[in-house]
């Protein structure tokens, strides 16, 4: 995957040399495209997503394909508030939604047909009422399903979930949960985890609200533990997506309404 030489390319680079943790990593393109909440992708395209909005676009170019925006005052679209994070499993692009500031623990799976140039709403599957505001969503390799729920303030971010869910029947069956290790917690400040993506490693790669880094962490018998931090990143906190559809160890992030990145995160190389 050639690198795209651009302004934003540029702008991800600054972000890179300030935060020099992991040597070697390497912001691949970026696009000025407008995002609040986060990214997810699959083998011809990314969704940059926002609020209420989600803008699908060209993996190579960054051209924008289609865009889908809820409308609120129809029935089915009007609990929309928070999107969150995406994740593309077989067509199907899976975004955490909460109604967070509102109504922080309704929180809702949202599934979007993305076949072909598609990005048609299909389902709403509601979580239980109580764990905190559902911020990511993902699907490990080995087929299990994980979603993280936050819980804000400096005092109570600790209170984080990492959730293990099977889904059966259409539905998400909640299996176990862990905390989040104190390095975590200690890097989101008052804010929480705001996005998670399983890599090729095997490990699961966190990031908090507005810093341009990643906390790797792993599954170790019952607990979460932490193994490093990822800096040397074209993105800012907000929620990550593994691109599961390359040769190269991809990680797509955004920096918040100002442009969506690729950064190969050369740790991860040859370990899937």
């Amino acid at each position: 995957m050639p690198p795209i030489a651009s302004p934003f390319v540029f702008a991800a680079a600054l972000i890179v040399q300030a935060y020099p943790l992991c040597a070697g990593n390497q912001v691949l393109r970026s696009f000025p495209i407008k995002a609040s909440q986060g990214v997810a992708v699959d083998g011809e395209y990314i969704y940059a997503i926002s609020n209420t909005e989600i803008r699908k676009c060209d993996k190579v170019t960054g051209a924008a394909v289609t865009v889908w925006k809820a409308d609120t005052k129809r029935a089915e679209f009007k609990h929309f508030r928070h999107l969150n994070s995406g994740t593309v499993i077989d067509g199907k692009l899976h975004c955490a939604h909460s109604r967070f500031p509102v109504a922080p623990n309704e929180c809702t799976v949202e599934i979007w047909d993305v076949t072909g140039e598609k990005l048609d709403h299909v389902e709403t599957i509601r979580m239980p009422p109580t764990h905190g505001s559902l911020t990511w969503i993902d699907r490990r390799g080995d087929g299990t399903w994980w979603m993280c729920y936050a819980v804000y303030g400096r005092a109570k971010n600790k209170e984080t979930k990492l959730i293990h869910y099977r889904r059966e029947n259409g539905k998400f069956i909640e299996e176990k949960s862990h905390r989040f290790p104190e390095e975590a917690v200690a890097s989101w400040g008052t804010m929480s985890c705001s996005g998670g993506s399983w890599g090729p490693d095997g490990m699961l790669y966190a990031t908090g609200h507005d810093l341009a880094e990643a906390c790797v962490l792993r599954i170790h018998g019952d607990k979460l533990e932490y193994v490093r931090t990822e800096g040397g990143v074209g993105f800012c906190g907000q929620a990550i997506a593994w691109d599961r559809f390359s040769k190269e160890p991809g990680l797509w992030g955004i920096v918040k309404n100002k442009c969506v990145s690729l950064t190969v995160i050369t740790a991860a190389k040859g370990k899937s």
